[in-house]
This record gives structure tokens, sequence and C-alpha cells, in this order.
């Protein structure tokens, strides 16, 4: 992985070096110099001591450095072996350079690694080659004032930015103070508005608590000539009840005769069902105890009855006895009147005109017995409408929340699918970026190898004419020290190429 840290065992330079560190080299003069380079070098950045191999501490700095940066490259025994080589080979010259080619150094240093990592080799120098290429390579030269005009015109370009963020801190602190000023403004005008509309609502509750002042003396004079009505009702009910009293004790013997007619009726009614029951339970010879029981029932239940409605015949005869008295006395004093003065009697209604008022009656009685029986069921019928009705809503309601809650969970299905798309396109194209990155990098290795490659030329007499220019501004510049103008096209152009 390009983020695992190198481990103890990962460290072969620390300690006691690899069998595998020993590097193969060809026949041949060449291969001899640069073994013998590589050699000296790693012997003059190591120190023996009790324990074993001691390293640099700046080499073993850069070697963690470089495992870590360069990732599966640098972790594995081929990797860690050249980056231990070319690092000991730099950690052996970097006491002799000058302190301002440190980071030209390092940057050589991590191509050669990168060339090493990525297939190449890179040119083996020995310390007399780097100190002639220190001072006699003109693209060197170059490269190092290029350095430096970038330098300088990076911190001009940071001035620049400080006093444009300075310039914009200004126009903030403007745009803070407007903003302050327009919510101070809107909080005044909140403050009014708040201030109008309690006075508003102040004189609203007045009006209101007179509006109801006025209603509860209205209610007080108003419930006053309500109980003088019911007042004048009362002594008209009472009237109209004593007229009808007066006239009801005239009925009261033919009300007892027709009670007594009543009570005969049911009498023979209730003896027919009792004979019924009797005839039903001498049918049945295999429950006897059962009809003992009933017919003991039923005694007790005739008796109860028989009791009951002595007791109510008993009241009613009193009742019509006492009636028949007060009747007795009251003709006794129209008879005496009647004898006192001329003959004046009130015949009694004729039978026929009772009749047709106690049909009437009955009729009445029958009309709103039906009209009550039909207002139940228009009622109950209503009712069972109504439950209906409700019983529909409910079934609606519970299909919309069913169907709400499908759609919901087929959007919440959706969006869990849409998510699932989008994490694989995320990781599809992070791989896509990771492999294109890769292949940009090691494109880029390629061509700063062949670059470098080009650059360890010495400049042809063409590239001198060329760069001339460049050149004497690079002398001035090792001369007096100073940079030109930022400004000047044709030097940077001139560095450019």
């Amino acid at each position: 992985m390009a983020d695992r840290p190198p481990t103890n065992k990962g460290l072969g330079v620390i300690g006691k070096t690899p069998p595998t560190a020993a590097p193969r080299t060809s026949s041949g003069p060449t291969a001899r110099l640069a073994t013998g380079a590589a050699g000296r070098t790693a012997r003059g950045a190591t120190a023996r001591t009790a324990g074993g191999t001691a390293v640099d501490p700046l080499a073993q700095d850069l070697i963690l450095k470089y495992r870590l940066k360069f990732g599966e490259a640098g972790s594995s025994l081929q990797g860690q072996e050249a980056i231990a080589q070319e690092v000991l080979a730099y950690a052996a010259v970097a006491p002799q350079r000058p302190a301002k080619m440190r980071a030209i150094d390092l940057a050589k240093l991590e191509d050669r690694i990168r060339l090493r990592l990525v297939g190449g080799t890179p040119g083996k120098q020995s310390l007399v080659a780097a100190k002639a290429g220190e001072y006699g390579d003109e693209w060197l030269s170059m490269f190092q004032f290029g350095l430096a005009l970038g330098e300088a015109k990076t911190a001009a370009e940071v001035e620049a930015a400080r006093a444009r963020q300075a310039v914009m801190r200004e126009a903030l602190r403007k745009q803070l103070e407007e903003q302050e000023r327009v919510k101070a403004a809107e909080r005044a005008q909140e403050e009014a508005y708040f201030r109008a509309e309690q006075e508003a609502i102040r004189r609203g509750e007045e009006q209101e608590a007179a509006r109801r002042r006025l209603q509860a003396e209205i209610m007080i004079r108003l419930k006053h000539e309500r109980i003088a009505q019911m007042e004048e009702r009362i002594s008209r009910r009472d009237a109209a009840l004593t007229r009808r009293r007066k006239e009801e004790s005239v009925d009261a013997a033919r009300t007892a005769y027709e009670t007594a007619e009543e009570l005969r009726r049911e009498e023979e009614q209730r003896h027919e069902a009792k004979m019924a029951l009797r005839e039903f339970l001498a049918a049945n010879e295999g429950n006897k105890a059962l009809r003992e029981a009933a017919k003991k029932a039923q005694w007790d239940e005739d008796a109860a009855f028989q009791r009951k409605w002595e007791a109510i015949l008993n009241k009613q005869e009193a009742d019509r006895r006492e009636q028949m008295e007060r009747i007795k006395v009251h003709q006794a004093k129209l008879q005496a009147a009647a004898d006192r003065q001329a003959e004046n009697k009130r015949p009694w209604l004729p039978t026929p005109l009772v009749n047709r008022y106690y049909q009437e009656r009955e009729d009445a009685r029958a009309a709103e017995e039906e009209a009550r029986v039909a207002k139940l069921r228009q009622t109950a019928l209503a009712c069972t409408a109504a439950v209906g009705e409700q019983l529909r809503e409910r079934q609606e309601a519970k299909a919309r929340q069913r169907a709400d809650e499908e759609a919901f969970a087929a959007s919440v299905a959706a969006k869990v699918a849409a998510a699932e798309a989008a994490e694989r396109a995320r990781k599809e194209a992070l791989a896509a970026k990771k492999l294109a990155f890769r292949a940009s990098i090691e494109e880029q290795m390629r061509a700063s190898a062949a670059r470098k490659l080009a650059e360890a030329r010495p400049m042809t007499d063409v590239e001198r004419a060329i760069n001339r220019g460049a050149l004497e501004a690079v002398g001035q510049w090792q001369t007096t020290g100073r940079l030109p103008d930022l400004g000047t096209a044709r030097l940077t152009a001139s560095l450019t190429l």
C-alpha cells in the first residue's frame, strides 16, 4: 500500500546489510568504476560500532521518506535496495556540497530513485564528475538562475496577494459595517411595527371589553324578561291544570270502568297463556320436575301478579270511592242549589259523543306512537348511514396510507439504488483516476528521465548562441548576486527555451 510505514524487516540498511544488497554489475571498466564509487560512498556514509553498522541519521531519514513517498514500489525488496544505495551514495558526498545546492541535489536524488524504481538505471558519476559539473555546466547554471528568478517572482506574487488581501479585508469590513447599519435600521423598523401592533391590540381589547359589558347587560335584561315570561306561563299552566282536573273529575268513573275492562282482558289473556303453558308441560312427561318447578314459579308469579293488581285495584277503588264521595258531595251541593233555584241541570254527554272523543284520543295516541317509531327508525337509518360513511372514509384513509407507504418504500428503494449506483460510479471513477494518475506519473518519470539524459550532455556552440542572452544574465547574477527585472519577457522566454 502507498501509505504503509516501513517495518524493521524492510529497513535492510539499519544494522546488518541484507545478503541481496550487493548490486549485480556487468563486466567492463564502466561497471567496475560504478561499483567502486558506490562502495566508497556507502562506506563513507556508515560508521562501524560495537553493535554492527550504524547509518547516518540523515541517510536514515531520507530512506524512510522515499520509502513512504514511493509506496508499493519503495516497499519491495529491490526498491528498498535501490533507495538505500542512492541515499547512501548521496549521504557520502552531501557534507562536501554547498548548502545552497541541497535542494537541487535532493531533486536529482529523487529523480535517480524514480528512474531506478521504474526500471531505468541512472548514470553513475564520480565525485570528480559531480564537482566538475557544479562549476562548468551551463545548463546547471541556467537552472539555478531560473530557480532564483522563480523564488523572487513567488515572493513578489506573495506580496501582491497580501496587498490584495488587505484591500479585500477593508472591503469586507465596510460590507460588515453596512450590514450592521442595515440590521439596526431593520431592528428599529421592527420595534416601531411591534409598538404599533401592541397599541392596536390594546385598543381591540378595550373594544372587546366594552362589547362584553354591553352583552352582559343585555343578557341580564333578557334574563329578567324570561323569568317574567316563565312566571306568567306557570300561572297559565296552573289555571289550565285546575280546569282540566275539574273536567277530568267527571270522567273518573268511566276511567275506572275502562281500567276494570282492561284488567279483565289482561286476566283472560293471562289465563289463556297459562292454559297453553299447562298443556305444553303436560305433553312432556319426561320433564316432570321441570314442569313442577315451572308450575311453582308460575303460581308464585300469579300470586305476585294477583297481589300487585289487587293493590292497584284497591288503590283505584279507594280513589274511585273518594272521587265518588267528592262527586256526591258536589252533587248534593248542586242539588241543594238547584232546590233553591229553578231547575237548570247540565245533561250528561251522549254516549256516541263520548265514544267519538275516546276514539279520537286513541287515534291521536296511536299517531304519536307511529310518529315516534318512524322518527326512531329514521334516526337509526341515519346512524347506520353515518357509520357506513365513517367506515368507508376509514377504509379510504387506510388505502391512501398504504399507497403512501408503498410510494415511500419505492422512493427509498430508488434512492438506495441510486446511491449504490453513484457509489459504484464513484469507485469506478476513483479507480480510473488512480490508473490515469499512475500512468501520468509514469509518463512524467519517463519524460523527466529523458530530459535529464538530454541535459546531461554539454551545451553545444549552437545552443550557446541561442541562449547567449540567458547566459549573460546568469553570469551577471553569479557576479553581482542581483536578479534582473521580473518583467523582462526576452529573458523569461530564453530561460524557457
